[in-house]
């Protein structure tokens, strides 16, 4: 695996086409995307590519993202077949370079044969969750046809390179960053102001992906709030679990001092952010964990687990602390040693601001995105 410029052969790009899941809708693999378009449209406005166009299929029409500067843009309107048919039309029309998607499973679309015309080059950005569902069949034959695996992680990219050894040469790594628009909305850190003895988590509440360490941080907060009373657990999200986990709080006796807050605007996301002392998100399934590099933006230190990317993310011991997945009692004692110790957290907090700025701003993932795409 690779990070940076490629050992293929080179490839003159002169058009993109983006195949994306959506620009302006929720959740972290929109962010990426956004940061993928906004660095190809300043290729493009520096006359380093002449055309990029875009499909996308979940934009909402009535609060669709702006069309490409130089290019066009099809919306499928949560069509999978719509899709499809929109990507073919603008391959045959561009005969684009390069055909770059945002999932392993959108890429099935270029797998369809369309009479003369030859498959389109592709390259897929890879995230590591949806790796359970591509070691076969379609998703696999996807992966094997790209030119370019983009992982977002070194524990992405392993998670590939386990799976298809053979994708090896073609594995370029290219860490997230926090989305440029929404840090211009956040207010920076002051570390005059005061914080709460609070703990937030920010992520979907999925009754089919229960891996986020929504149970275990429940679980944990009796022995939390023993230690240090009046600690309280901010929930961010939204999903068909949420339910299941507001009993569970009752059940376990701490419904008072946890509170579900749903989907928030990212002007309260920030405020949340700024407020509370630590950032906890003991998971078991991120390749990377955009919410950690965000949470560290605001000098928040971080819990995460050693199950996942979050130590690719998270400096153990510096920035924040590493447990092992399910281990509530692990999870606590974390807790207790930040909630529990504000000079602590306060320090933790502001390394962990440093690596965010240092390492996840904006113009390091166009550097590297550019440079495994040979637009460098």
């Amino acid at each position: 695996m690779h990070s940076g410029v490629s050992n293929l052969p080179d490839l003159r790009l002169d058009s993109v086409l983006l195949a994306l899941t959506g620009l302006e809708i929720d959740g972290g693999i929109a962010c990426v995307s956004r940061c993928i378009a906004r660095a190809l449209d300043e290729r493009c406005r520096a006359g380093a590519l002449a055309r990029v166009d875009r499909v996308l299929l979940l934009e909402d029409p009535r609060h669709a993202a702006a069309p490409p500067v130089a290019g066009r843009q099809w919306l499928a309107c949560g069509s999978q077949p719509r899709f499809a048919w929109q990507l073919w039309r603008a391959f045959r029309r561009g005969r684009h370079d390069l055909v770059l998607f945002d999932l392993v499973g959108l890429a099935r679309a270029a797998l369809l044969p369309l009479p003369s015309l030859p498959p389109p080059r592709t390259a897929i950005f890879v995230h590591g969750i949806e790796l359970a569902t591509a070691r076969a069949g379609s998703r696999a034959r996807a992966l094997r046809a790209a030119r370019t695996i983009l992982a977002n992680s070194d524990f992405t990219a392993r998670s590939v390179q386990a799976a298809f050894p053979e994708l090896s040469e073609r594995l370029r790594v290219v860490p997230l960053c926090i989305d440029p628009d929404r840090e211009a909305r956040w207010v920076a850190p002051d570390p005059r102001s005061p914080r709460e003895a609070a703990a937030l988590v920010v992520g979907r509440m999925w009754a089919e992906e229960r891996g986020k360490g929504h149970d275990d941080l429940l679980a944990a907060w009796p022995a939390v709030t023993a230690r240090v009373p009046g600690a309280k657990l901010w929930i961010v999200g939204e999903g068909d679990d949420r339910p299941r986990l507001e009993a569970r709080a009752r059940d376990l006796g701490v419904s008072g001092d946890v509170h579900f807050h749903g989907r928030v605007s990212d002007e309260e996301l920030g405020r949340l952010y700024r407020r509370a002392s630590v950032f906890a998100m003991p998971s078991r399934q991120e390749g990377f964990g955009l919410v950690y590099a965000e949470a560290m933006w605001h000098a928040l230190p971080c819990i995460g687990s050693t199950s996942d990317a979050a130590g690719h993310v998270i400096r153990d011991g510096e920035t924040g602390v590493l447990v092992p997945y399910g281990d509530v009692p692990a999870i606590a004692s974390a807790l207790c040693g930040l909630l529990g110790q504000p000079e602590r957290a306060l320090r933790m907090g502001a390394a962990a601001r440093r690596h965010a700025v240092d390492r996840f701003g904006y113009p390091r993932f166009r550097r590297d995105l550019l440079a495994a795409l040979d637009l460098g």
